[in-house]
């Protein structure tokens, strides 16, 4: 791609994006006719990038060619990255067609999104890169402390707050103060996985972030979450955040994750799932306690299993 890429842009329109931590997107046209995507990675409107001192980190991981070295298997997207005073901006493909819209489409591709993930971690496992989101971040941005700076003027921050209050209501002390005490000090658990056998980790595996061409998985939106890390954290979120809408059992999931991690680190596996807790459980927490029954009744079951790993971690690890 011609390095002047951002100069040939001769047509815009806003672009519709999840709306959820406050970056823009825009549809754009090069001189060519070729449709591109342009996401403004601007920390002053991103509350993650603030929560996680996001400068940029994507102009960072193309400056260090990551992206040449992502295996074949993954469409990444990525077209070209600049860092700006606040943040970076980037140019990527548009493959919005081909990304999941619901977690049905997801279902049928699930092993496959868990196996291309597995290649990332294989391919960077003895890299050595400069300028990702720390792990202790990762666990801390979606605490309550981290959300209260942000929920005046951001929906999931706000929602979150809610969840966390329902969450240590509801579940059992010795979880719930674990789970306190991760947010008070995140870099405890951070300490313990990295110790493990790490490697580079997408950071946010969720529904809208990937899609499935014929022969390759599409993984976007790294930067903001991309981190270092035991292969586990990224399953550990992967299931968490995605397990309602694929409408697969906790367990066959587990399994499946399992089934891709080639040497399999129980210990980083059972703090990965404490972490993921320690990161959705306000979620959980607020569909356990919803009014609609059906929900209630399907999130109460997923928060026990969630809380049944914990206790497992609680044995061997404690914050």
């Amino acid at each position: 791609m011609a390095p002047d890429l951002f100069e040939r842009i001769v047509r815009r329109e806003p672009l519709a994006g999840d709306g959820k931590s406050g970056s823009q997107l825009e549809r754009c046209w090069l001189d060519s006719g070729s449709v591109v995507v342009v996401k403004h990675a601007d920390a002053v409107h991103d509350w993650i990038m603030q929560a996680t001192s996001d400068d940029g980190r994507i102009a960072t991981l193309w400056d260090q060619r990551v992206f040449a070295q992502v295996p074949r298997s993954i469409e990444h997207a990525m077209l070209d990255a600049r860092r700006t005073p606040t943040g970076a901006v980037v140019v990527m493909k548009d493959v919005s067609a081909s990304l999941f819209i619901e977690g049905a489409q997801m279902r049928v591709a699930h092993k496959r999104v868990i196996a291309a993930a597995a290649e990332v971690h294989r391919r960077f496992a003895r890299h050595t890169l400069q300028g990702l989101c720390p792990l202790s971040h990762l666990y801390a941005f979606l605490s309550p402390g981290v959300c209260a700076r942000f929920a005046e003027d951001h929906d999931v921050p706000r929602l979150a707050i809610d969840g966390w209050a329902r969450f240590h209501d509801i579940v059992p002390d010795e979880v719930s103060s674990a789970i306190a005490a991760i947010h008070a000090e995140p870099d405890l658990l951070a300490n313990a996985l990295l110790a493990r056998e790490s490697t580079l980790v997408h950071g946010d595996l969720k529904l809208a972030n990937l899609g499935a061409e014929a022969r390759r998985i599409i993984v976007i939106d790294w930067g903001t979450l991309t981190t270092w890390g035991p292969p586990a954290v990224d399953y550990a979120w992967y299931m968490a955040i995605n397990a309602a809408a694929l409408g697969v059992d906790h367990d066959q999931l587990l399994a499946d994750v399992r089934a891709q991690l080639q040497l399999h680190d129980d210990a980083a596996l059972r703090l990965a799932l404490l972490g993921a807790l320690a990161q959705l459980g306000w979620e959980k927490a607020l569909g356990a306690t919803s009014d609609d029954p059906m929900i209630r009744e399907r999130e109460e079951a997923g928060l026990a299993w969630w809380i049944a790993r914990a206790r497992q971690a609680l044995e061997r690890w404690t914050p």
